[in-house]
């Protein structure tokens, strides 16, 4: 059995390795760091005067596509009060995840991961940032052990991984390896996911066995095969004598549905178990704005703006040198003028008065004569060419003056010129949301899985009905388990100041007003879509939408109703005239 398992282990290696080498090969991952030292300010010649392009587009590029307060509306499938109340749930429980485990900071990283690597990577999972164990979980299916050895001390250490609770982690794209020629997520095979821990909570985790013999290193540095090159910040450190660090493997494998942990150079899993993560394929998601038909990986924004970079660096560095050239300087006659004197026309003082003797009928231009190189032509036509280059990185990412933040040159815009600017920007941004946004469904979507299938414990929540009414319902997971339509709801515009939200407050009560009006009058209530659509305008404002559109409903069902007891006869039951007008003057 050892020499097996030793065969199998050095077999999920050399899988491992080979994915690294088609991320070298096809991602170009060496250059990786190299664009991130870009952005930190590092790397430039030296003697160049840099322009840091990097650090500037890529901080206006998060604005522009991360979702401020990412929420979700969950729709029920089936019709009747008990699956809209259970929708109802569900939805809420999304929204509170979303801001509970900080999911918008991760998002915002594999936004950043996008423009430097060319794709964004995340994991979701359930109680444990290493893997779930059902075994460690009590009988009342409310609290779990994972996260502690048998001692009962913590093992793990992110505050955004609970026991319990779903999750959601960014992942550096260099610690995530995908299966040699693999074109997206939903093809693959298998993940392997890179970490690093302590060898003590290694070999004092429960979840692991064969920890005996796992060597440890003093600094946590990422291995890489032959011809990759990964620089990390702990490379230069010296680390801490009594703290030894173990690279782990863990590898989620569609083709036996199982969770596998390793080490390179250890002959066993430490782990090789069903994996619980799989329960809407691999636990993974990716996230790619320049995608390539061909393969997961797509282009790093950062490799095509580094040229230009580099050529408007050149183009700065030149204007600095011609305009020191094109300082005005002095031709002195030898002792005409002493050091001293000298010295008072340099200094900062204006006001600098000095003899000079330059002997009888004879011109002080002859002795002193200015010297002007004249290099202004060529910082003209520096700074043209440096636009130029501004330009064309501007083109390349899809952004105008106004989205970085610049006026347009001009002294006056139109609105409907700014409009236009920003329609065409929006076409393109749109595309980078829209990948955002699917992104955020599939993690959410794979949380409620995760919920419907571990959180067996009785749960209370408060949610706002169909009627307006607030109802308190106990539930679990496997009760709420159902299908549902997900959508996501992204914020856009500018900031929202106290005035703005003051006055959306204001529109969002006039639209109430109208939709209502109409409601009450014609017997009909509008469209919850469409009274969703509207109201979802005003969520900076701070309204309950959910409980706007439940009153809604309930004021346009009793005027329904109204109407219908008013109503004399019924397709069942007609009535003839004269039966309608006697009623008709018993009422009067």
């Amino acid at each position: 059995m050892p020499v097996q398992a030793d065969v199998e282990v050095k077999r999920w290696a050399d899988k491992v390795r080979d994915g690294q080498r088609f991320q070298i090969r096809f991602a170009d991952s060496n250059t990786w760091g190299k664009y991130k030292d870009y952005y930190r300010h590092k790397g430039f010649r030296k003697g160049v005067l840099p322009v840091n392009l990097m650090f500037s587009v890529l901080r206006s590029m998060v604005p522009q596509v991360y979702f401020r307060n990412p929420r979700v509306t969950i729709t029920a499938r089936k019709p009747g009060l008990e699956a809209e109340l259970n929708a109802r749930i569900v939805q809420k429980i999304d929204n509170w995840l979303l801001s509970e485990l900080a999911a918008k900071k991760q998002f915002k990283m594999m936004i950043q991961d996008n423009f430097f690597c060319g794709i964004g990577c995340g994991f979701s999972g359930y109680d444990s940032a290493y893997g779930f164990d059902p075994s460690q979980t009590d009988p009342t299916g409310r609290f779990t052990m994972t996260q502690f050895d048998k001692k009962g001390n913590a093992i793990e250490f992110n505050a955004n991984v609970n026991p319990g609770m779903p999750w959601f982690l960014r992942a550096r794209p260099e610690d995530v390896i995908f299966p040699w020629g693999t074109t997206d997520r939903d093809s693959a095979e298998w993940v392997a996911m890179r970490f690093f821990r302590q060898l003590e909570d290694v070999q004092t985790d429960p979840k692991y066995s064969n920890t005996t013999g796992l060597t440890g290193m003093f600094a946590p540095k990422r291995s890489v095969p032959e011809g990759g090159i990964i620089v990390d910040i702990t490379e230069f450190s010296k680390g801490q004598s009594d703290i030894q660090w173990v690279e782990l493997w863990q590898v989620h494998n569609l083709r036996d549905g199982k969770v596998k942990v390793l080490q390179m150079d250890h002959p066993n899993f430490l782990r090789n178990d069903p994996d619980n993560m799989q329960i809407d394929g691999l636990p993974v998601d990716t996230m790619c704005f320049n995608p390539d038909v061909d393969y997961i990986y797509g282009v790093p924004d950062a490799r095509i703006i580094e040229p230009q970079l580099l050529e408007l660096n050149d183009i700065r560095t030149q204007a600095m040198r011609h305009r020191r050239i094109d300082i005005l300087k002095t031709l002195v006659k030898k002792n005409v003028i002493l050091p001293e004197d000298i010295q008072k026309l340099t200094d900062e003082d204006t006001q600098a008065i000095i003899e000079v003797d330059v002997g009888d009928n004879q011109d002080i231009r002859s002795v002193i004569a200015p010297l002007s190189p004249g290099a202004s032509g060529i910082l003209s036509d520096l700074i043209a060419q440096g636009e130029v280059v501004r330009g064309d990185v501007r083109e390349t990412v899809g952004f105008s003056r106004t989205a970085t933040g610049e006026f347009q040159g001009k002294t006056h815009i139109s609105a409907e010129e700014t409009s236009k600017v920003f329609q065409s920007m929006n076409i393109r941004l749109d595309e980078r949301r829209d990948a955002v946004a699917d992104c955020i469904e599939h993690v959410v979507r794979r949380w409620n899985q995760i919920i419907f299938t571990h959180w067996t414990a009785e749960r209370v929540a408060d949610v706002i009905g169909p009627d307006g009414a607030k109802y308190w319902l106990k539930f679990t997971g496997p009760q709420i388990k159902d299908e549902y339509d997900t959508a996501v709801t992204a914020e856009e515009g500018p900031p929202m100041d106290s005035q703005t939200k003051k006055q959306l407050a204001i529109e969002a009560a006039t639209a109430w007003a109208q939709l209502n009006a109409g409601s009450i009058k014609m017997g009909i209530p509008i469209p919850a879509e469409i009274q969703r659509l509207l109201f979802n305008q005003f969520d900076a404002s701070g309204l309950d939408i959910d409980r706007l559109l439940a009153q809604t409903q309930a004021m346009g069902q009793a005027a329904q109703q109204q109407m219908q007891s008013q109503q004399m006869g019924s397709p069942q039951q007609p009535m003839s005239p004269g039966q309608a007008a006697q009623m008709q003057g018993m009422g009067q």
